[in-house]
């Protein structure tokens, strides 16, 4: 699995820890509203990286799990959450796709929103039990005039991956995911230090 980091230590943070302190709460309550808070983030973080995805690709969510894993780590005394997303593509035809019969081009898939492709001579089998989208490959030995082998040499065609869909064109999803779960951590250290302040009274 890849990692993608979301956030460190921010300013905003660092001022509600400051303002925390200066109502007199203690270090070690600050210190718990700060894990109660990356908690929160934590149980967020995987399902927030699946809508962000399927907002711009076609894939299901039932179709990505498991592909995703959440990991803390420290850096210069800053906690910060990592996503670890899969590099294992996914089968093309979890991409919405779609085959007509033997007298179309071939079958058709589109991995992002609005972006449907034909995917020439490409028809959807049954493999293992499972529907695939897959083609015929090409062999010099075939004696089929067509130059493709038999029913049981096909190709399975691939879409993306978990990763690459995150990190995705211009990273369109990694930051908009960065963003929210930044905005999300902010606004949630700020409701622990809250209830701490509620339970120190």
């Amino acid at each position: 699995m890849a990692r993608f980091n979301s956030f460190g230590q921010t300013d905003i943070d660092a001022l509600a820890r400051l303002a925390a302190r200066v109502d007199g709460l203690t270090k070690a309550a600050i210190s718990k509203a700060d894990s109660r808070s990356i908690a929160s983030v934590r149980r967020r973080f995987e399902p927030a990286a699946k809508r962000a995805i399927r907002e711009v690709y076609t894939v299901r969510a039932g179709d990505l799990k498991g592909r995703f894993s959440v990991r803390s780590g420290k850096v210069e005394g800053s906690e910060y959450l990592s996503l670890r997303a899969s590099t294992q593509k996914l089968s093309l035809i979890a991409f919405n796709g779609r085959w007509g019969g033997r007298r179309t081009p071939g079958a058709t898939a589109s991995i992002q929103v609005g972006k449907r492709k034909v995917y020439t001579s490409a028809f959807i089998a049954r493999i293992g039990g499972q529907r695939r989208m897959v083609v015929r490959q090409f062999s010099r030995d075939a004696t089929a005039p067509s130059g493709r082998d038999g029913r049981r040499k096909l190709r399975l065609l691939s879409g993306a991956s978990a990763f690459q869909m995150v990190m995705g064109e211009n990273e369109i999803v990694a930051s908009k995911l960065a963003r929210e779960m930044n905005e999300y951590r902010s606004s949630e250290l700020v409701r622990q230090l809250q209830l701490a302040r509620k339970r120190k009274r």
